[in-house]
């Protein structure tokens, strides 16, 4: 669910197509090669489990991510205190950039030139990417062979498995799980009379919400603006079709054991939300945000232009922290020291009003859609010794303690239900308010249909570009005009996508 860029959460608190991979070979348009690159649970790949410990001095591996703020806190965290348990592995982390796109780009230049690391943290979209650019050692290899019982997660909660399973090859080896939730202004819900305990559940209560909100537009306790403020950014759309068990792209999502080729998301769901998107735009409710921007949703709802916006739940954290402490937030501590100077007025602010949060609304019901966030995956490009390195760590990172620590300080979503179970049992954690949202917001993920797990497109990445463009196309200009833009934003943003899937698969092999 990024485009959800890390800095952007920091600072909203204040306030070619591919490498070319090694495969069994090009496949004409008209048919498609495997989805799962030739990886089944019959035939995995080889892991060398225990190999580091025949090594005659401590292995090192690379973890390339982009994090930033509490979890890149978290995280280091975490492998500081594998690196001190033990001497026969150190883990070294290495940010790529400050969002997945200059770290796809890292990745892609790293590959070409064979300097990959053992791990990257990779998004949530990157699925398909990193199964056909063969260089990854899917999970379900070191899991079917290991004895460990560090190996064996079997609580893993059933939407992000199949999310992130081809065929039943499960591929990345850790997670960092989130879903978007609705941030609101619980003062200004009052204010307009409506319940602050009962947000809206559905795109149309939502609405009714915008509707009472504007009654009171620019009085004391009113918002000053258009009461839902929203960054146009894809997820909007692949969520309210996930929600209702619709398919994004054909081969049943990319699913059936083909790469999907052409797209459905002109679908009768994905209207019914742009029409919603332009009838909140054209009758003033509707703050509409461009996806290229960082902050000026979160600022919008923190400085009361706003009353509502939809994101990730990674920001929780954050936002507990600003509106928790005396001092307010200061951006040197979670951001990187460019941003911190770039928005360094907003040291220090605090909001002063009290957030609510609660699950995503949905056409028909909250809290549906698909998996987000990012996903921890190892390469097979190093040595016996560092793939294996990379699989023991991996194993340490996805015991319950440090999966606790991922979420209480690093803000991501629990995808073990022993970790759930941990936090619950924490009268502290319950009863904070990070741990209240945070719980919403798991709840919210338990939701997730493992029969419709989301979409597997290749170039995932241009998929949301066209989804991007569209979004803006009805948001961005004239009210009068949004309605009409929803039938030629579909078309463009179908042809986009349906060249971008030829193309790749052209030149995948």
């Amino acid at each position: 669910m990024m485009s959800r860029t890390r800095m952007a959460l920091a600072v909203v608190a204040a306030s070619a197509l591919v490498v070319t991979a090694c495969g069994p070979g090009k496949k004409a348009a008209d048919s498609p090669a495997k989805s799962n690159g030739g990886v089944t649970q019959s035939k995995l790949p080889k892991c060398p489990v225990d190999a580091f410990k025949k090594a005659s001095s401590p292995t090192e591996i690379v973890l390339w991510h982009s994090y930033v703020g509490n979890t890149l806190a978290a995280l280091t965290k975490i492998v500081d205190t594998y690196n001190a348990s033990q001497d026969k592995v150190k883990v070294r982390l290495e940010s790529q950039g400050i969002n997945y796109q200059e770290l796809r780009k890292n990745y892609e230049t790293a590959g070409a030139a064979s300097q990959l690391p053992a791990i990257v943290a990779g998004e949530d979209t990157w699925t398909q990417y990193m199964i056909d650019n063969g260089t990854t050692l899917p999970a379900q290899a070191c899991m079917a062979v290991d004895k460990d019982d560090r190996a064996k997660i079997d609580d893993l909660v059933p939407g992000i498995k199949a999310a992130y399973s081809v065929g039943g090859v499960q591929w990345p080896a850790g997670f960092g799980e989130s879903t978007v939730v609705l941030y609101y202004n619980r003062d200004q819900f009052t204010a307009a009379g409506l319940d602050p305990d009962k947000p809206p559940t559905t795109l149309a209560e939502l609405r009714a919400a915008a509707e009472a909100l504007k009654k009171i537009q620019g009085t004391p306790g009113g918002p000053s603006g258009e009461p839902f403020a929203m960054k146009l950014d894809p997820w909007f759309v692949e969520n309210m079709v996930s929600a209702e068990g619709q398919n994004l792209v054909d081969h049943d999502n990319g699913r059936d054991g083909s790469r999907a080729t052409k797209t459905s998301i002109d679908n009768p769901t994905s209207v019914k939300a742009l029409d919603w998107l332009a009838g909140m735009k054209q009758d003033g409710l509707l703050n509409a945000i461009p996806s290229t921007t960082l902050i000026d949703h979160y600022v919008a709802v923190a400085t009361g232009k706003s009353t509502m916006l939809i994101e990730t739940s990674n920001a929780a954290t954050l936002i507990d922290q600003v509106t928790s402490s005396n001092g307010g937030l200061k951006l040197s501590d979670v951001v990187d020291p460019a941003t911190a100077e770039k928005f360094k007025g907003f040291d220090g602010f605090k909001v002063a009003f009290k957030v609510g949060v609660a699950a995503v609304p949905g056409l028909t019901g909250p809290g549906k859609g698909q998996a987000g966030g990012s996903a921890f995956y190892m390469t097979k490009t190093g040595s016996d010794a560092v793939q294996s390195a990379a699989w023991d760590f991996m194993k340490y990172f996805n015991q319950v303690d440090n999966q606790v620590i991922w979420t209480s300080q690093g803000s991501y979503l629990p995808v073990r239900e022993a970790a759930q179970k941990a936090l619950a049992a924490d009268p502290t954690w319950g009863s904070s308010q990070r741990g209240q949202w945070l719980t919403t917001a798991f709840n919210s993920m338990l939701t997730l249909d493992p029969k419709a797990p989301g979409p597997l497109i290749g170039p995932y990445d241009k998929f949301r570009t066209a989804e991007e463009a569209m979004l803006e196309s009805i948001a961005l200009g004239s009210p009068a005009d949004a309605a009409a833009a929803v039938k030629p934003g579909l078309a463009t943003a179908t042809s986009t996508i349906d060249d971008a899937l030829t193309k790749y698969n052209a030149t995948t092999k």
